[in-house]
């Protein structure tokens, strides 16, 4: 892709030492202040609950507790790790000004009327190419999720099969609040600085219409209040021994409900403990809902 390969270029340049620096004068003031509001941003956080495009896809029930005000158990690293990701975004919408792609816009307020309610958001970049302008939206990415959701083996096919954050659903909401195409995502590995200009597909009506009744339709649910449950099940832990799986009688938390603040919740005695069938020196850690073995 010729953007990607742009700020590929750009960047190979300045490794070599060949950028004049006087060109980046304006960008990085615009950088100090972005990085001020980012830090602004993730250290004085405020509670109460807004409908946003930004988390619309999220699952439902985290939503609705996040509307009743229920008390979320924001790790200390997990400020950090939010912190990183809007340095590097800023940094990107940087790098890719400084490398001479079309930048219509960047930061951008938007709303858009879903159901007689009105959704607000900000959308991070509209670029133009070839005379066809296409919202983005930018990802900074751990080395697994660049690997398999984004870049190499993933791609939207990928994204769409396992979306707990509602990338796809944001994107769409974003691209129709301008009555633009949705672009894709600009992926970039935090660890190894990789980047990616991943690509939603250019006939996407049928997605986009899905994802806007659906999200029509979780609007609804939040502003009248609709039942909650839980709509994940814990799944048994499973290990092999000689191409036999076996069962060690303990239940993980479902994935998506690792990422979530309210896990607590919904799961009364969950336990972050080492991973019992591990022969690993140092051990990866899991959430369990039932611990009955804790080795093996």
């Amino acid at each position: 892709m010729l953007q990607l390969l742009e700020v590929q270029d750009f960047l190979q340049k300045a490794g070599r030492g060949e950028i004049d620096s006087s060109r980046l004068d304006s960008l990085v003031e615009q950088f100090g202040e972005d990085c001020k509001t980012a830090i602004r941003k993730q250290l004085t956080r405020r509670s109460g609950y807004n409908i946003r495009m930004s988390g619309l896809g999220r699952p439902l029930c985290q939503q609705q507790l996040e509307k009743k005000g229920m008390k979320q158990d924001v790790a200390y690293n997990d400020i950090v790790r939010f912190l990183i990701g809007d340095l590097v975004e800023a940094f990107a919408v940087l790098t890719m000004k400084a490398a001479g792609l079309n930048v219509i816009s960047e930061q951008d307020k938007c709303s858009l009327n879903i159901g007689g309610t009105t959704v607000n958001g900000t959308l991070d970049i509209i670029l133009e190419q070839d005379g066809v302008q296409k919202v983005w939206d930018i990802k900074s990415t751990s080395p697994w999720s660049f690997d398999n959701k984004f870049s190499g083996r993933g791609g939207y096919d990928a994204i769409k099969e396992d979306d707990p954050f509602g990338y796809i659903m944001q994107g769409f909401l974003y691209a129709e609040s301008k009555g633009l195409p949705f672009g894709g995502w600009i992926a970039i590995n935090k660890s190894s600085g990789e980047w990616d200009f991943v690509e939603a597909p250019d006939e996407q009506t049928e997605d986009r219409e899905a994802y806007l009744k659906e999200a029509a339709k979780r609007i609804d649910a939040i502003l009248n209040d609709a039942k909650f449950k839980v709509p994940f099940t814990s799944v048994p832990e499973v290990y092999t021994v000689k191409g036999e799986k076996i069962e060690t009688g303990n239940r993980l938390m479902p994935k998506t409900c690792t990422f979530c603040s309210f896990k607590e919740n919904c799961w009364k005695g969950a336990e972050y403990h080492p991973k019992v069938p591990s022969k690993a020196k140092s051990k990866p850690m899991a959430w369990y809902t039932k611990l009955v073995k804790r080795e093996l």
